[in-house]
């Protein structure tokens, strides 16, 4: 029978906007009395979102760039919007695998144990399917094509279980059955266990140590590193709850949908998310990751990301310890989360994993990994256990072998969800505005990077807006281009180029009061960025607001004041109890240039729908809007008022990774969404189930009510 789906149709509204931050030109004078050891050149040229960039002469510069640029001048259809993890959670239903050798707290089946609590909600053993016990590999293809196993289900192919005989042919069978799960794409995650640590046997560790390079990293896609964990048998300690938080985030990362280059869409893996205005991420150059330990809760409360150096860190050749310090990282991040964003996992969310940019800085670009062929060779290596490891961003630079960087860029859209940030630095030349465009756009790595970082080296302080304008002209021959469109991060190295820091809006890195040394020389706080920021006047504050009526019992004021203090942005959200929409837009709230949008709630939803320039489809299609966002090209021009519908998206997200369902998927399966009332909401669930693929039956006091959402959007009522 089908499953019935009961859509309870509530009061609350779903609120999601866009903050328009202009970046604005302030007087010199009031910046020098401000930050007098800086330069105010800047000033005379800045024009960020005012339209082409017009104080510098850059249009034959523009016109050379596109002829000096041989990286990015081919076309490719990678930033495509249709292409899909092979692992996307809402249409992946496979096993998972975990491979490798168990110490002796038998930590493969005993991870294997969480897993399927976590997929099941449940501590059903019989799904934890031991390899050895799968006669072949015909078997397992067989069981796979015929849906006999699915993703709640764990395989677990230990080589050092008490079953295996390695004096038969065993280890050849388990050696098949793994590359037979990786060829068939199923999520395999080399659990990676300390030999000595984990109190391995010698034998166990002699046949880790062979067979790590040949089998396990070979044949999986992701990596967990486990010590001592798996001892604590009884679970007396954290530390075993500490390997299934990592394990559950490493899962939910691999159900995230690909990160598409240039999107627009405000989907939970979006660098329009990860690397927006405002946004900060804490370079940490601690030779061990432990030492940062006594500043993390400090540091956490005003950066969105930490900057995982790995060619700063002393282990850094040691594949295990390597990935065991990015762990510690997250462990230590996770109690003092403050700006962390939502990651989805099976209808759930996990909301204390603070992202991680990794990166692997070499000598030539400010680093200090080695950047001879070895040393190069090496480095993309690590850049790879950052991909297994599943991080957020991954750091890759530009100026190296193009056919190794392109591999790591298959990889990431074909199977991770992780951002790629391009980065570049000129240490100690000055290089032309073409050049530097040319290295913003080399950095965009043909389309592939989500994300471009470029840092360039000054001697006059009059040239403080190199790295600003360059971006912006970058930005614009890849609009005329067609290319997409992704966050330029521009800096200028030093002390001299602080004030670059002030103008980068995106994803600026920075250090901490608290710590006793910078990452690099000019670096700045989050703090002073956005208190200099609103100094400047270039964040300048927004009103917001819920329109509704005898709407007091709202919590959307307490919850978006919230975030506006936790990320410092200096606006208000306020409730608005009006009980006729008329006489909210006749008011000074909403006539007033500080007006940055506002949530709409019962019963002005279909009421303020005459007032809009402009609906989305959404909106247009469920006659209803929620959601009003403010849209200006710059200050001088009108605003553009937009109406929106996020109700739908607040039913279909987490409905459809509790369903595995896509409304993009070729998944034809269909259950029943009893939809219950009759506005504004209720349509809006209507949407959400049609995308959904469920079938859809009405039930409303008032009959006819529930025959318009018929008539709109198909159905029965009842």
């Amino acid at each position: 029978g089908c499953a019935i789906l009961s859509l309870i149709v509530s009061t609350s509204s779903s609120f999601a906007f866009l903050t328009d931050i202009q970046l604005k030109t302030s007087s010199k004078k009031h910046f020098s009395k401000s930050l007098p050891s800086w330069g105010v050149s800047a000033f005379d040229t800045c024009q960020m979102n005012q339209g082409p960039v017009s104080n510098i002469n850059l249009s034959s510069k523009l016109h050379q760039a596109r002829i000096d640029n041989s990286f990015t001048s081919e076309k490719n259809n990678q930033g495509s919007t249709t292409r899909r993890n092979k692992f996307q959670g809402d249409t992946y239903n496979k096993p998972i695998v975990l491979i490798g050798c168990s110490g002796k707290g038998n930590e493969l089946s005993r991870m294997a144990s969480s897993i399927v609590t976590m997929m099941s909600g449940n501590d059903q053993l019989d799904s934890v399917i031991q390899g050895i016990s799968i006669e072949s590999t015909e078997d397992l293809k067989y069981q796979l094509e015929n849906k006999k196993l699915n993703k709640s289900n764990v395989i677990v192919i230990d080589f050092n279980d008490s079953s295996v005989d390695y004096n038969n042919d065993d280890v050849e069978k388990l050696t098949s059955l793994a590359k037979t799960c990786y060829e068939e794409d199923l999520i395999v995650i080399y659990t990676n266990v300390h030999g000595e640590e984990s109190e391995m046997s010698s034998p166990g560790q002699e046949r880790k140590s062979n067979l790590e390079e040949s089998v396990f990293t070979k044949n999986s896609d992701y990596e967990l590193c486990i010590k001592d964990e798996g001892l604590d048998a009884d679970n007396l300690t954290l530390s075993w709850s500490g390997v299934e938080w990592q394990t559950r985030r490493l899962l939910a990362r691999a159900f995230l949908p690909l990160a598409i280059p240039g999107s627009d869409q405000p989907t939970v893996n979006s660098a329009q998310l990860t690397m927006g205005k405002n946004t900060f991420f804490l370079s940490l150059s601690f030779p061990d990751i432990m030492d940062a330990e006594p500043y993390m809760e400090a540091m956490n409360k005003d950066v969105d990301a930490m900057e995982f150096r790995a060619d700063l860190l002393k282990c850094r050749d040691d594949r295990f310890e390597l990935l065991y310090s990015l762990q510690k990282l997250r462990d230590m991040c996770r109690p003092h989360a403050v700006r962390a964003p939502m990651l989805p996992f099976l209808g759930d969310v996990i909301d204390d994993c603070v992202p991680v940019v990794y990166t692997v800085r070499t000598a030539n670009q400010a680093g200090t990994y080695p950047d001879d062929s070895e040393g190069i060779d090496k480095m993309f290596e690590i850049l790879q256990l950052g991909l297994r490891a599943g991080v957020e961003v991954l750091d890759v630079e530009s100026a190296w072998d193009k056919e190794k960087t392109n591999t790591i860029l298959d990889q990431v859209e074909d199977r991770y969800a992780s951002q790629v940030l391009g980065s570049h630095h000129v240490v100690g030349e000055v290089v032309s505005d073409e050049e530097a465009i040319t290295i913003y756009r080399n950095c965009a790595l043909n389309g592939r990077a989500h994300g471009a970082k470029v840092v360039l080296s000054i001697k006059d302080q009059a040239m403080d807006n190199q790295a600003l304008l360059s971006a912006e002209a970058a930005i614009k021959i890849a609009e005329e281009n067609g290319d997409p469109i992704i966050p330029h991060i521009g800096l200028i190295l030093g002390e001299v180029g602080q004030y670059s820091r002030v103008l980068n809006i995106p994803y600026t890195p920075v250090t901490h009061e608290s710590l006793p040394f910078v990452a690099a020389p000019g670096q700045m706080t989050a703090s002073e960025l956005m208190t200099t920021r609103l100094i400047m006047d270039l964040v300048p504050p927004k009103r917001y607001g819920i329109l509704g009526h005898k709407i007091s019992y709202s919590v959307s004021p307490s919850m978006q004041g919230a975030a506006f203090a936790a990320t410092s942005l200096p606006h208000t959200y306020v409730l608005i109890d009006m009980e006729d929409v008329e006489e909210f837009v006749e008011s000074d709230f909403w006539n007033d240039k500080a007006f940055g949008g506002c949530s709409v709630t019962i019963p002005h939803k279909q009421a303020i729908i005459p007032h809009l320039d402009k609906l989305t489809d959404a909106a247009k299609t469920i006659g209803a809007v929620n959601t009003v966002i403010v849209e200006k090209e710059n200050d001088a021009s009108p605003r553009v008022l937009i109406g929106d519908n996020t109700d739908w998206k607040g039913i279909y997200n987490p409905l459809s990774r509790k369903l595995g369902t896509s409304k993009d998927s070729d998944n034809d399966e269909v259950g029943i969404a009893l939809i219950l009332g009759g506005g504004g909401t209720a349509r809006a669930a209507a949407y959400a189930a049609t995308q959904l693929r469920l079938e859809k039956v009405y039930y409303n006091r008032t009959p006819s009510k529930a025959q318009d959402l018929a008539d709109s959007f198909g159905g029965t009522v009842v």
